[in-house]
């Protein structure tokens, strides 16, 4: 994380939070003042609280009630209009497709830690869900891919539905919630977290489409979006990064096209920021196999592939001297273990 920057999202994230906690028989107060929240902070939507804080929220929820779909039950209690602002640009936009091109554009309204985009081969279309380095938690994750699926759904009438919905990490013990907030086959162990849905569906019309409405809306986004600080150089191309990796096309060149830039210049950039692309993509990879190795069945060999490497010796070289130890060697180790190992590298 670059210095200075602290990732925010916005209240209305906890809009729901109080109910859920005490329909799963927590002390909602004593949740929050656990994680540092203000209880005011969640009376006005628009207040921007630590993203840190947050996902602990989730989490510590999440094991204090023993309910592992503890984030799919505050998205499922929250509608389009939690969202903002953002909701009334989304409401007239002609097609999901172009719903989806502006929650992407102007994701930072919401939170500082999520980014998205959309792969599309013309018959089938993914879209990747990928949250920041040290956020990407199973409830938030869960939580932000099913607050998607209902707002879009929401937002088209019903007339847009998901195929499949992708999880990097393992399925829990019961699916229940997950089969009634997704109503589609949820893929556990997958490449991604996100989204599967036909092409066709993205571009089917919105009922509500209204051009002149949305021109107006976007006029009063654009004044907000200025209100805003802008994250770092670094934490685009992480976020671009993270997005790239599993499909095998996070390159410095593919990620500059990502971010609007020229590679040379986004190599002058980072290096401005005391960084470079080399060390971003080495800490994304290290990221995301602690998260394969430690959440997930997929194969070391999987793995490897979704890193990017060719072979899984050249990924395993790679882990070994990064970790200490071998992949395999890492899954049957005690999590405490090796906490200890990826404390002392960082050190």
């Amino acid at each position: 994380m670059s210095p200075g920057f602290i990732p925010q999202v916005r209240a209305s994230a906890l809009q729901t939070f109080m109910n859920v906690a005490r329909f799963v028989r927590l002390d909602p107060y004593s949740l929050l003042r656990q994680n540092k929240i203000r209880p005011e902070d969640l009376e006005d939507p628009e207040t921007m609280i630590a993203a840190s804080a947050l996902v602990k929220l989730y989490e510590d929820s999440a094991a204090q009630s023993g309910r592992e779909d503890f984030g799919l039950l505050i998205a499922g209690s929250r509608s389009v209009g939690t969202l903002g602002p953002i909701s009334l640009l989304l409401r007239y936009q002609p097609t999901v497709r172009l719903i989806i091109e502006k929650v992407i554009g102007n994701m930072k309204l919401l939170n500082d830690i999520v980014s998205a985009n959309v792969d599309d081969d013309g018959h089938h279309a993914m879209i990747r869900i990928e949250h920041l380095p040290g956020f990407a938690q199973r409830q938030i994750i869960e939580s932000t891919v099913a607050i998607a699926c209902r707002s879009w759904r929401e937002l088209m009438a019903g007339a847009w539905q998901p195929e499949s919905v992708h999880f990097r990490h393992s399925a829990p013990t019961m699916l229940n919630t997950h089969r009634r907030v997704f109503g589609c086959p949820v893929v556990f162990d997958s490449e991604f977290d996100g989204i599967g849905c036909s092409s066709a569906s993205l571009d089917l019309a919105n009922p509500w489409s209204d051009p002149a409405m949305a021109a107006h809306a976007q006029r009063f986004i654009d004044m907000l979006s200025h209100q805003r600080p802008t994250s770092s150089v670094t934490e685009q191309a992480r976020q671009a990064i993270f997005l790239l990796i599993s499909s095998g096309n996070a390159t410095k060149e593919k990620v500059a096209e990502n971010l609007a830039q020229h590679p040379r210049a986004l190599q002058r950039m980072l290096s401005r920021e005391n960084t470079n692309f080399g060390e971003l993509l080495n800490e994304a990879r290290r990221e995301l196999a602690m998260r394969y190795l430690n959440g997930s069945k997929q194969t070391v060999t999987d793995i490897a592939l979704l890193l990017g490497y060719s072979t899984v010796s050249s990924f395993t070289r790679w882990f070994t001297e990064e970790f200490g130890k071998s992949p395999a060697a890492w899954r049957k180790s005690s999590p405490e273990d090796n906490i200890t190992k990826v404390t002392a590298k960082a050190a």
